[in-house]
Parts: structure tokens; sequence; C-alpha cells
């Protein structure tokens, strides 16, 4: 279901929007299958994205106010993932922290990734691959059951 949704979104969707808009610029995500840990997975996924929150907070983060990379990282990665988790909490009409802690989990992760991406690069890729396949699924069903209970379970 991600692929399809992926394909349908990404590549089908988009590309016709940028058709009708006349959007010379195409380039919506790379070769993120191929990615060989979680930070450049996510430097392929989205690239619109990436490019906008590396220009706008990522580069000033850094390079204006001092902060480290890891920092600088991590508040982008708190702020995608505040607005992924309120994405969602609206359309759903509950507020859990389910999306906003599968993102937030992936930083972590991705540094241990890092890691022992150094040994061997399949590693990583599996990662990449074990946090599409467990880690956002995962928080899908959280909130399916969170409301199956709101909606159908009697206090």
């Amino acid at each position: 279901i991600w692929l399809l949704l992926f394909y349908a979104y990404f590549h089908s969707t988009l590309n016709l929007l940028a058709e009708l808009l006349c959007f010379g610029d195409r380039l919506f995500y790379r070769d993120w299958w191929n990615a060989t840990d979680l930070y450049e997975f996510w430097n392929r996924w989205n690239t619109i994205v990436h490019d906008f929150c590396k220009r706008h907070v990522y580069n000033p983060l850094v390079n204006q106010l001092g902060f480290s990379k890891l920092l600088g990282s991590f508040v982008v990665f708190a702020i995608s993932a505040f607005f992924h988790e309120y994405l969602v909490s609206v359309p759903l009409r509950m507020v859990r922290p389910w999306s906003f802690l599968s993102i937030i989990i992936q930083v972590p992760m991705a540094l241990a990734v890092k890691r022992v991406k150094a040994e061997n690069k399949t590693y990583g890729n599996m990662a990449v691959w074990i946090s599409l396949i467990l880690i956002q699924p995962i928080a899908i069903l959280l909130y399916i059951q969170d409301m199956f209970y709101r909606d159908f379970v009697k206090h």
C-alpha cells in the first residue's frame, strides 16, 4: 500500500499537476529505495520538503545561529514531526503522539544505522526498509486502535 500511494501521489499526481501548471522542476524524489541510511532516505524521499527545510530551517540554525549539525538536524526532525502529527490529528479529531514519535525515533535509529553502515551498506538499506515496513505502519495501527476505542468502545 505504501508503494502504491507513493506512486499515485509523488509520481502520477505531482507530475500531472506539474504538466498542467507548466512547472519545469519535476524532481519530486530521488532513488530513496537505494538509500543506505535513514539520513540519505530523508534526503531522497521528498526533495521539495527536504530542500525547503534545509534552506529555511537547517541552514539558518547551523550557519547563522551556530547550532551543531546534529542539533540542527534534530530541530528539523522535531518540526517535521510536529507538522506530521498536526496533519494527522486534525482530520482524526484526536491528538496522539504516534506520528510525532514515529519520526523522532528515527533520529537515534539513524545515528545507530550510520555506525552499522560503515561495516556494510546493505544493513543501512535494511534499516530504511524496516523503518518503512514497521515503524510507520505501527503508528497508523495505533491511530486506528485509538479511533476504535473512541468511537466503538463504551466506557
